[in-house]
């Protein structure tokens, strides 16, 4: 009886109904939109900030020596320190090793360069540019045994002039920044020789081909850059480097537990975050965060008054019917139940059609607002199926409230 009763006062309200499904539809379809990029965009922003260079630094611990007389600071005494080039995969151990996209190991050292025409004191650095590691100890058996990485991993964002070095064992080639070429008046294609010398080791030199030219606006246009094993020949540094930049994904995890796990994994080392890039890219994200909650919020609010405003309008229609049926004998808990499976059935045909639409729409969006392709996420559908359920159930608390206070006498008499 109460199926046949259902069934049949649906079908006569199917204009209504259908206005009902449609304001149901635009909440669920705006929540499936915002939920849809804010799983796609929060990685892919992280990603886009990646290629504005790494957001860690790892440094070998020092131990730093006030100097000075009595009452007058003139400066410290810092100890040189290296990090050990045998460590670097250990990176690649934490708990958060999907997250690091990648690092690269510089040596620096002042040389001279020389040209026929000039030589000037310049500093060399030597790196990875595009090097597989061996991970000796995966942290789960799960991990891939290799990882490669390199500074064309962690820098995209650099301006290049001419190629990359691609092999690890190149012994030839440089890559020079700009400001180097104006200097010492090389392009592309010309060799130039780089001299070391120090107070303990030998005078030592290298013949180098200028492969690439750099422009990043930064340090790095006053730079010579070397394959890592060049650098450490050259200076008598076996194994050694002076630092580690390391770019990590961080929007699920704050950096700064990179920071700490990279420490635990590495003795020796101190690593931190390089603040400013990191806290604008949190801001950034947690702004695109609330924006979605706000506008998903706005949309349900409004699907909510649309339900509303129907269902009132539906009591008021079948305020008879509703007299009838307790004349004879229907109770308040079955007038709401009758109500209330209206709006649960409302509910799930506008959150399925919701979901369907929210996905077009989050592809619209990504596509003109990110200008990227937003992928479908099963897990929304609950989510939005569950979002439309509960707006036409908070939203017939009203319209139930005013049909079970009918008086059959009363609207029987047409008063």
């Amino acid at each position: 009886m109460f199926t046949r009763i259902l069934s049949k006062s649906l079908r006569k309200r199917k204009t209504k109904i259908i206005l009902a499904i449609l304001a149901v539809v635009i909440g669920a379809s705006t929540a499936t939109a915002l939920l849809n990029i804010s799983y796609d965009v929060t990685d892919k922003v992280s990603l886009q900030f990646s290629k504005y260079g790494a957001n860690l630094l790892v440094t070998p611990h020092t131990d730093t020596i006030p100097v000075g007389f009595p009452g007058v600071d003139i400066g410290t005494v810092t100890d040189q320190r290296y990090i050990n080039e045998s460590d670097l995969w250990k990176i690649k151990t934490i708990y958060w090793r999907n997250n690091v996209l990648g690092f690269a190991p510089y040596l620096y050292q002042v040389v001279t360069a020389t040209t026929p025409t000039t030589h000037q004191q310049i500093v060399l650095t030597g790196t990875y540019f595009n090097k597989t590691l061996d991970i000796t100890t995966p942290y789960s058996p799960h991990d891939l045994p290799t990882f490669t990485t390199g500074v064309r991993q962690i820098s995209p964002w650099w301006h290049l002039n001419g190629g990359w070095i691609t092999d690890p064992n190149d012994t030839t080639n440089a890559m020079i920044g700009t400001t180097v070429a104006t200097t010492l008046n090389l392009t592309i294609g010309q060799t130039f020789t780089i001299t070391y010398q120090d107070q303990t080791t030998p005078k030592t030199s290298i013949n180098l081909t200028v492969l690439g030219i750099i422009t990043t606006n930064g340090n790095e246009d006053n730079q010579i850059f070397v394959n890592l094993p060049v650098a450490q020949t050259l200076t008598n540094r076996p194994g050694k480097i002076h630092t580690i930049q390391v770019s990590a994904l961080c929007n699920a995890c704050p950096v700064d537990t990179f920071a700490a796990e990279i420490t635990t994994a590495i003795p020796g080392v101190d690593a931190k975050s390089v603040k400013q890039l990191v806290n604008v890219e949190m801001d950034l994200l947690t702004r695109i965060r609330s924006m979605m909650f706000l506008v998903t919020a706005v949309a349900l609010f409004a699907s909510a008054l649309g339900v509303m405003t129907t269902m009132i309008t539906g009591v008021i229609e079948r305020q008879k019917e509703i007299g009838l049926m307790k004349s004879v004998g229907a109770e308040n808990h079955q007038i709401t139940a009758l109500f209330l499976s209206e709006a649960a059935i409302i509910g799930i045909i506008g959150g399925l059609i919701g979901y369907l639409a929210g996905l077009l729409l989050a592809h619209l969006i990504g596509l003109s607002v990110f200008s990227v392709t937003i992928s479908p996420h099963l897990e929304v559908l609950p989510i939005a199926i569950g979002l439309a359920i509960g707006v036409t159930l908070l939203s017939s608390i009203i319209p139930v409230r005013r049909a079970i206070h009918v008086e059959p006498a009363i609207v029987l008499r047409g008063e």
